[in-house]
């Protein structure tokens, strides 16, 4: 009998790094353009700051460039998949806490894209072999 071996290696898809890029960048740009979108105005920027938003559209970046140019640098790939995770976790809590604490649901489709984008980074990052 005839035994194949199973291949159980994964390559990594660039179509996930380019498609979870491009929700991050758009999710960084919607914050960036929207300067209220977080709840109270008194606290507008603590919650909408720049800064945060620009990490983040520069993380989606970083993806898409991984995926578009075929990019198997590890610390550059790292950075990107690292960099994203906190950001995308950063408006989770942020969103979570007007949420339950405010009782300000505007929310829920930023969230489902959020939590598609984290289902994507960790699919990436299981699918990541540093060995390549």
């Amino acid at each position: 009998m005839l035994h194949r071996k199973l291949n159980l290696h994964h390559k990594l898809s660039r179509w996930n790094f380019i498609k979870t890029g491009l929700l991050i960048s758009a999710l960084a740009v919607c914050f960036l353009i929207d300067r209220t979108y977080f709840y109270p105005p008194s606290l507008a920027p603590a919650w909408n700051n720049v800064w945060v938003d620009s990490i983040g559209l520069m993380a989606g970046l970083i993806l898409i460039l991984c995926g578009v140019f075929d990019i198997r640098v590890q610390l550059i790939i790292k950075v990107g998949l690292g960099v994203s995770v906190a950001f995308l976790t950063v408006l989770l809590v942020a969103e979570s806490f007007h949420i339950v604490g405010a009782g300000y649901f505007r929310f829920h489709p930023a969230i489902v894209f959020e939590i598609y984008a984290i289902i994507n980074l960790m699919q990436i990052a299981y699918e990541y072999d540093p060995q390549d």
